[in-house]
């Protein structure tokens, strides 16, 4: 399986994983052939991308959506395209940069991430980009240490002993070590989906209003502070700290959506609670603004990618928040244009001395 237990963050990348289709991790868990030495080679700048899917780079998890996006391939990712970028902006220079996406993950699974594993690597500069996990959390007293996906499993398995907890982990062991099981569950899911589809449960209604208040308590004690956080530490490093807001289908945008994205957002839609649309895009500006002070008030840099696709007429969107090559190019080309500047000032003779 693509994932391993991990004692600190509940998942990572399995070392050495390979997908044929195009996905390989190197023996450290990045999603990456070649491993990253400790000691940073000479004349070498490195960048760790972190995040959560989008970042890691996944295919769609919509049923559909996977026939025509089930995978993307190692160098159709973000920070593949933001190294090819950086290699032709400054040639001077060799750049590296790591993707250290985790698919689930949130911003206080950074602040985990990098004390356990990334600052060993002596990055120059870190870019995370994040939204779809912990951004936009509308229950009352959301708590972002306690609300996040897999931790059911942990209170599942870990609990008081039960008839579900057994079944659940047998059948999640089976999954992981028969090929039997594990071929069948992959081909009954899209038959499960189909069955579900037959008898939709109601669909919740969400108040926006009241969503909106909550999300504003939500995002002040919980990423709000694990952004100010990560930056804090990044900067205390000499590290350069760079946070994005990730695009999302269902946010208003210059784009004009393709028949099979006008396909996805309406299946989403279905999905989710009513009014979680006029919710999402109502919120967008809110947790833009947030993200702006909080960066610009500890010294990092901002950048919103949240309409970014105006100029793409192919598919941008697999699903609601994972994207296409296509995507993925336009991404890091616009971070690219941001970045170098940052770059440059940090190779900067004052800068190298006093981190020296």
């Amino acid at each position: 399986m693509m994932h391993q237990f991990d004692d600190y963050k509940n998942i990572h990348p399995t070392p050495h994983y390979q997908d044929t289709r195009g996905i390989t991790h190197n023996g450290q868990g990045f999603r990456r052939t070649e491993d990253v030495p400790m000691a940073k080679p000479p004349n070498t700048y490195r960048i760790f991308l972190m995040g959560g899917s989008t970042a890691y780079g996944l295919g769609s998890l919509s049923p559909k959506g996977h026939l025509k996006y089930p995978v993307l391939n190692n160098n159709e990712t973000i920070d593949h395209y933001v190294e090819e970028l950086l290699h032709h902006k400054i040639p001077s220079r060799r750049f590296e940069v790591i993707n250290a996406g985790i698919p689930s993950h949130s911003s206080h699974h950074h602040l985990i991430y990098l004390n356990q594993t990334i600052l060993k690597y002596h990055p120059d500069m870190i870019i995370l980009l994040d939204g779809t996990n912990d951004y936009f959390p509308w229950e009352k007293g959301y708590d972002q240490f306690r609300d996040y996906p897999y931790r059911e499993w942990s209170h599942l398995y870990l609990d008081e002993p039960s008839l579900k907890a057994w079944v659940s982990y047998t059948g999640f062991w089976l999954y992981r070590k028969s090929h039997f099981v594990y071929l069948a569950g992959k081909k009954l899911r899209p038959l499960w989906s189909a069955i579900q589809s037959i008898r939709p449960q109601p669909r919740p209604q969400l108040d926006v209003d009241e969503a909106l208040q909550n999300l504003d308590a939500n995002a002040d004690a919980n990423f709000i502070r694990m952004v100010e956080r990560n930056a804090l530490i990044l900067r205390h490093e000499g590290i350069v700290p760079v946070f994005a807001l990730q695009p999302d289908l269902l946010f208003e945008q210059h784009k004009i959506l393709t028949e099979f994205e006008q396909e996805r957002l309406a299946e989403i839609i279905k999905s989710k609670p009513v009014n979680y649309l006029q919710f999402k895009n109502r919120a967008r500006p809110m947790v833009a603004e947030k993200l702006r002070q909080v960066t610009a008030g500890v010294g990092a840099s901002f950048i919103d990618l949240t309409d970014i696709f105006g100029a793409i007429e192919d598919d941008a969107f697999t699903d609601d928040c994972h994207l296409t090559p296509l995507a993925n190019r336009a991404i890091a080309e616009y971070i690219g244009d941001r970045i170098v500047p940052l770059i440059v000032a940090s190779l900067s003779p004052v800068r190298d001395k006093h981190r020296s």
